[in-house]
């Protein structure tokens, strides 16, 4: 073998070697974007493994998403946990982003994920009023979703006393909290072909580089997770779960009543004591007859008087307990029904005086 020959062999080696460990299914597809964000040695098999986001949290580091990782036979994120780690909302979101539009690959459709939106992953100066401003995607207050804040500083560290609403758009970072996302969605779309792809570029990086590590991992964001993973301690974790139990309350409650609703709950609340007063007072010019023919007719339903002011007070107290809860269609339903009927036995009972005057 002369010198020519041996070089053709070594270009053509050096031309079908990766140049890194590409955590995707091309190093070639979409490697300008990633920056080498996904180059990393990962030999963990995520086929039947799964990812839990638990909450977005505020740490002094800034924010980052806590999240679980769980082995094969994990049923649905309930056993088989690998452990609970945090990593930056950058760093999640990216993984996630990349791992939602390879799915969207996987099932012949695209999934398109603003550049503009993407490019707040980092800080960014905003001109807004002829104001400047920083702003980077960070956690909810709910902890279950992103929103642009604001930052007084060019390295978004020191948050304002004031979110302004900016008019980004980020709709398109969906993130899936307190959901069991599978590491490996499964598709029949194209399976051949990319099992054939994947299978020849692991068979060349195996080749050369040897075996027990991979340059192709099924899940971007599982693997992602697995490299970028901080610890989360006690304090980190009692966070998420705070900002979780938080979240399911409101969920059940729903959101609270605004301002008219509020002003509203006053007068209806106040409007019940009135027609309650005004008919007792009214109750107490009824002839002996009328209060005779009332009392039997509360005693033949089954109910003892002595009851009806207890029965009355509960009443209340489950009025209360809905506006505390915040099941607005309730409270609204049953404040009226009071109302109604406390104006209709006044309105009866002043029919009564007038019958008898």
């Amino acid at each position: 073998m002369n010198l020519s020959h041996f070089f053709v062999i070594a270009l053509a080696m050096f031309a079908t070697v990766p140049g890194g460990v590409w955590a995707g299914e091309n190093k070639n597809k979409n490697q300008q974007d990633d920056d080498g964000f996904f180059y990393f040695e990962n030999s963990h098999d995520w086929s039947q493994s799964a990812i839990y986001p638990m909450s977005c949290i505020e740490t002094k580091n800034g924010d980052a998403v806590v999240y679980s990782l769980y082995n094969k036979n994990h049923n649905q994120c309930k056993r088989n946990q690998m452990g609970t780690y945090k990593m930056s909302v950058e760093n999640f979101i990216r993984a996630y982003m990349k791992q939602v539009q390879k799915e969207y690959e996987n099932n012949g459709n695209e999934y398109q994920v603003n550049g503009e939106t993407m490019a707040y992953l980092q800080c960014q100066q905003y001109y807004y009023n002829n104001n400047l401003y920083y702003m980077k995607v960070g956690c909810r207050n709910t902890g279950k979703g992103f929103q642009v804040q604001a930052y007084t500083d060019m390295y978004c560290t020191q948050k304002a006393t004031m979110n302004y609403n900016m008019g980004v758009d980020i709709s398109s970072l969906r993130v899936s909290f307190e959901t069991c996302k599978a590491c490996v969605a499964s598709s029949s779309y194209n399976q051949y072909n990319n099992q054939y792809n994947n299978n020849n570029n692991q068979n060349q990086y195996n080749n050369y580089y040897g075996s027990g590590v991979t340059n192709q991992h099924d899940s971007m964001l599982c693997a992602s997770a697995d490299n970028y993973k901080e610890t989360c301690n006690r304090a980190c974790r009692r966070a998420a779960r705070k900002v979780s139990s938080t979240s399911s309350r409101s969920a059940l409650s729903g959101e609270g009543f605004s301002a008219v609703g509020k002003f509203f709950l006053w007068v209806l609340s106040l409007s019940a004591v009135f027609f309650l007063l005004a008919a007792l007072a009214q109750r107490k010019k009824m002839s002996k007859q009328d209060a005779m023919i009332e009392d039997a007719a509360i005693k033949s339903s089954g109910v003892d008087k002595k009851y009806i002011p207890r029965i009355f007070i509960g009443f209340i107290f489950f009025i209360i307990v809905l506006i505390l809860l915040k099941k607005k269609a309730l409270t609204w339903f049953f404040l009226i029904a009071i109302n109604i009927a406390l104006l209709g036995y006044w309105m009866h009972l002043k029919k009564k005086a007038e019958q008898n005057a």
